[in-house]
């Protein structure tokens, strides 16, 4: 019997979508972040502590004791003249607040795919120089604020969000 072949996926697979923090209810519309030449999806992260002791000898140990996650990415920004991105907004209002002025709740999803992350992140948004012939981009960074939840996207609507099975 033949090995199946792995056919791998590509980044462009990935879907940002964000909403404005008002009182930390989750929302029931999210815009969809357009203009994305980069991105690194919730890369969540231990802090370690070393819970070795004397009986341990030689060997560490260690446990556990929190979780932490980002999500980075680059967007191509839109001429002045040109209509501006709605996603890119939300991020570019929050990249300039603070405390709750500077969250957003976001979701993120492979195209195609029935499941998900969703969360609330401290948002950064710096829009970037160079040449003259480069392009104008924008860096943004979310940083997690509490657990990421696990989504089921449903099949008949995309972009509508249902509760996980």
């Amino acid at each position: 019997m033949a090995e199946a072949t792995i056919t791998p996926g590509v980044v462009s697979d990935w879907v940002l979508e964000v909403a404005p923090f008002t009182d930390g209810t989750a929302p029931t519309t999210f815009t969809r972040v357009r203009g994305m030449q980069d991105f690194t999806p919730p890369g969540v992260s231990k802090n370690l502590e070393d819970d070795s002791d004397f009986d341990s000898g030689a060997w560490a140990s260690q446990v556990a004791t929190g979780l932490e996650y980002e999500v980075t990415g680059t967007v191509k920004v839109p001429r002045a003249t040109m209509p501006a991105d709605p996603g890119q907004d939300i991020m570019r209002a929050a990249g300039k607040g603070v405390a709750e002025d500077g969250f957003v709740h976001f979701r993120t999803y492979k195209k195609g795919a029935t499941a998900g992350v969703t969360g609330i992140a401290d948002c950064t948004f710096t829009e970037g120089g160079g040449s003259r012939t480069d392009l104008t981009t924008a860096e943004f960074t979310l940083t997690g604020r509490g657990a990421l939840e696990d989504i089921v996207i449903n099949d008949s609507t995309p972009a509508a969000l249902t509760a996980p099975k």
